[in-house]
C-alpha cells in the first residue's frame, strides 16, 4: 500500500481529470463554433460507434491490469507482456467491429476518409487505455497522469493546428485526434519499453486470468458506455443531425460533474485490489461518496444558473437549445455519481459483475423510452429517458452493495465529522508550502 492519503492520490487525479475537462471544453468551444450544430453532429455520431466498440473490446484489460499489477501475485514484466500480446489482438477486434457497423449502417455513405482515421485512431487509444491501467497499478500516479491527460491536449493542439488556422474542418477535427493519440503512444511506447521486459512468450494462465476478470469488467464498462451513449444512436435515427449536436454538447458540459467521481473510482479501484482491511475501506469509500455529493450538487447549482449566459456566449446562439437540455439532465448526471463510487469499490474486490446486473434492467428502460419519447419530444426526450435509466440502475446498486458490504443504509449516507478530515489536510498543506518558501 502507498503511503500517500487517499485524498492526496485523489487531488492528484483530479488536477489530471480537471486538464482534460479544460481541454474538452475548448475543443467543444472551437468545432462547435466552426462546424456547426450539423458539423458537430456528424463528427460526435461518426465516434460513438468505436467509442462503444472500445468500451467492449479492450476485454476490460486496463481495469484488469490494475487489479493484477496492484495485488502483487504475478510478476510485473510477465503481467505488461500479456497485456501488450492482448493489445495487439483487441485492436484488431475493435478494428473489424467497427468497420462491419460502418459497413452495414447508414454510415456507410459517410466520409471515407473521416471512418480510416477513426478506425486508424483505434490502436492508439487501446495503447494509452492500457498503460495507464500499469502505472496505476504500480501507483505511479503522475506517469498515469500524463497518459491520461495527454491525448486531450495534444488533440486541442492539433485542433488548432488543422481546424482553425488550417481550415480542415471536419477532416481537420478527426485528423487533429490521430495525431494527438501518435504523440502519445510513442510517449507510452518508450516509457514501457525502458521500465519493462518484454517478451513474446505465450504467457496463457496471465493471459487467461487478466481475460476472465477483465471480461466482466468489460460488460460492465460496455453497458454503462451504451447507457452513456444509446441516446446518440436511437437520435440519430429518429431525429436530426441538430438534435443530435445540442444533446451531444448538453451531456458533454452535465457530464463534466463526472471528474470528481473519476478521479475517486480510479483511486478506490486500485487501493481495494491492495487492500485486506475491507470494513476500514468500506467506510473510507462511504465518507468518500458523501463528500463527492456534496461537490456534485453545489456544482450542478452552479451549472443550472450559468448554462443560460455561458452557452449562447462561448457555443454560440445556435446551441441556445442545449441550455434546457443541461439543465433537465442534472439530476441523473448527480445521481450516477453514488454509482460510479460505490460501484470502483465492488470492482476493487473483484466484483464488477454486479454493475451489469443492475444496469441491464436501466438500458432496456432507456431502450425503450427512447422511443417512446425522442419521436414526440426530440432531445429532451433523450434527456427524461436518461434520467429515469440512471435512477433506476443506481437504486437498484444501491440496494445490491448495501447487503455485499453489510453495511446499512443509514451508515451509508449519515454525515460525520470526520468525512471532512482532509479540509486539515488542506491546511496543513498550506502552512508546510508557507514554510518552504
Amino acid at each position: 500500500m502507498p503511503s500517500r492519503s487517499y485524498f492526496h492520490d485523489i487531488v492528484s487525479v483530479l488536477g489530471s481529470n480537471i486538464t482534460v475537462t479544460a481541454s474538452n471544453i475548448t475543443i467543444g468551444i472551437i468545432l462547435t463554433r466552426i462546424l456547426g450544430a450539423s458539423g458537430f453532429g456528424i463528427y460526435t455520431s461518426t465516434l460513438v460507434v468505436p467509442m462503444i466498440v472500445i468500451s467492449l473490446t479492450q476485454l476490460g484489460i486496463r481495469r484488469s491490469t490494475i487489479y493484477h499489477i496492484s495485488s502483487g501475485k504475478i510478476p510485473e514484466d510477465s503481467i505488461v507482456s500479456a497485456m501488450v500480446i492482448l493489445l495487439i489482438l483487441t485492436s484488431f477486434l475493435t478494428i473489424l467491429i467497427s468497420s462491419l457497423v460502418f459497413l452495414f449502417s447508414e454510415s456507410r455513405t459517410a466520409d471515407t476518409r473521416l471512418i480510416l482515421l477513426v478506425l486508424a485512431t483505434v490502436p492508439l487509444v487501446l495503447c494509452n487505455i492500457f498503460a495507464g491501467g500499469v502505472f496505476l497499478g504500480k501507483h505511479d500516479i503522475l506517469k498515469a497522469n500524463i497518459i491520461n491527460a495527454g491525448p486531450t491536449l495534444m488533440n486541442l493542439v492539433f485542433i488548432v493546428l488543422f481546424v482553425c488556422i488550417l481550415k480542415m474542418s471536419a477532416f481537420g477535427a478527426f485528423l487533429a485526434l490521430f495525431a494527438g493519440n501518435v504523440v502519445m503512444f510513442f510517449y507510452v511506447f518508450f516509457t514501457i519499453w525502458k521500465s519493462y521486459k518484454i517478451t513474446w512468450k505465450y504467457h496463457e494462465w496471465i493471459i487467461k486470468s487478466m481475460v476472465k476478470l477483465g471480461v466482466v469488467f468489460a460488460i460492465s464498462v460496455f453497458m454503462m458506455q451504451l447507457n452513456y451513449r444509446v441516446d446518440i444512436i436511437l437520435l440519430k435515427r429518429l431525429s436530426t443531425l441538430e438534435q443530435i449536436g445540442l444533446y451531444s454538447l448538453a451531456t458533454q458540459i452535465a457530464e463534466q460533474l463526472w471528474h470528481i467521481p473519476s478521479a475517486i473510482e480510479t483511486i478506490v479501484l486500485t487501493r481495494s485490489a491492495a487492500s485486506s482491511e475491507d470494513r476500514l475501506v468500506h467506510k473510507t469509500v462511504a465518507s468518500i461518496a458523501r463528500v463527492s455529493f456534496i461537490f456534485a450538487v453545489t456544482g450542478g447549482f452552479i451549472i443550472y444558473f450559468i448554462s443560460p449566459f455561458l452557452v449562447p456566449l462561448i457555443f454560440g446562439k445556435s446551441f441556445t437549445g442545449s441550455v434546457r437540455l443541461i439543465q433537465m439532465i442534472l439530476p441523473g448526471v448527480m445521481v450516477l455519481i453514488l454509482f460510479r463510487i460505490l460501484n470502483s469499490r465492488l470492482a476493487g474486490m473483484g466484483k464488477p459483475q454486479v454493475a451489469i446486473y443492475t444496469f441491464i434492467p436501466a438500458l432496456i428502460i432507456n431502450i425503450v423510452l427512447n422511443y417512446i419519447w425522442i419521436p414526440r419530444f426530440g432531445a429532451m426526450g433523450a434527456v427524461w429517458a436518461t434520467n429515469v435509466s440512471y435512477s433506476v440502475g443506481t437504486i437498484s446498486f444501491l440496494i445490491i452493495y448495501l447487503r455485499i458490504t453489510e453495511m446499512s443504509l443509514k451508515e451509508l449516507v449519515t454525515f460525520r465529522k470526520s468525512d471532512f478530515y482532509f479540509i486539515r489536510n488542506i491546511k496543513k498543506n498550506i502552512k508546510q508550502w508557507k514554510a518552504s518558501e
